[in-house]
């Protein structure tokens, strides 16, 4: 293998899945799809196994997306986004090793007023939190619509027939009540009412790569980039 080679071997390929989703804000509406996802160089094609995903579609028009406590956020099912979805790897790559992966919310649209501390999601693996964060681009970066959820890449499993040995994800996204249980606070905090009846869309991706694993340091801005808003506020 010449050293062009192993330089194909190490980038970074985005590609992949299914999620698709169309939201708005009381009255959401999520259309999830599968799609090709594929990793392509010289000496390897590294794939996902799409079969994983079972059917994804699902409309959740009814859900009430208003500010909850942190705490219920597993439990509610009228207030939350919630996404299941499995990665494993494709019988075409079973006999490949050290193939890694992040989980990504790519092409992001978002009315601006969602950029908030108070939009919040969570990621679980296998039912074990793994990341969390907000969409306050005081806290991350998102950039062309793009925001990474895990801290470090993951290791690929391998294909199986049993659907059930691969990796289980679910992803929530939330609205999170500035007084949580203290009352008391809430004098001291300013209106949610700017984030109701808001609009947001994207897609959550599988991102593969052959290279080694490196920690994602969440940095944000004091600026706001208006590319990813789907309106200007004032």
């Amino acid at each position: 293998m010449n050293s062009n080679e192993n330089k194909i071997n190490s980038n970074w390929e985005k590609y992949a899945i299914l999620m698709v989703g169309a939201v708005i804000l009381f009255g959401i509406t999520y259309a999830i799809q599968n799609s090709t996802s594929i990793f392509s160089g010289r000496t390897a094609t590294i794939k996902i196994d799409e079969d994983a995903y079972g059917d994804t579609e699902f409309d959740t028009s009814n859900l009430n997306f208003i500010p909850i406590l942190d705490n219920e956020v597993e439990i509610n099912n009228d207030n939350v986004i919630r996404i299941d979805f499995r990665v494993g790897g494709d019988k075409d790559n079973s006999d490949k090793n050290d193939i890694i992966y992040d989980i990504a919310l790519n092409d992001l649209k978002i009315d601006c007023n969602l950029l908030s501390p108070y939009l919040k999601w969570k990621l679980l693996k296998n039912d074990e939190y793994i990341s969390e964060g907000s969409f306050d681009y005081k806290f991350d970066t998102i950039k062309d619509g793009r925001l990474v959820l895990t801290n470090i890449q993951q290791d690929l499993v391998k294909y199986s027939d049993n659907k059930d040995d691969y990796d289980r994800y679910t992803f929530y996204i939330w609205l999170s009540d500035n007084c949580q249980d203290d009352l008391s606070k809430c004098k001291d905090l300013p209106e949610q009412t700017d984030l109701l009846n808001k609009k947001l869309s994207g897609k959550i991706e599988v991102e593969l790569n052959t290279g080694a694993k490196i920690d994602l340091k969440r940095k944000g801005t004091d600026v706001l980039d208006k590319s990813i808003c789907l309106e200007e506020n004032s």
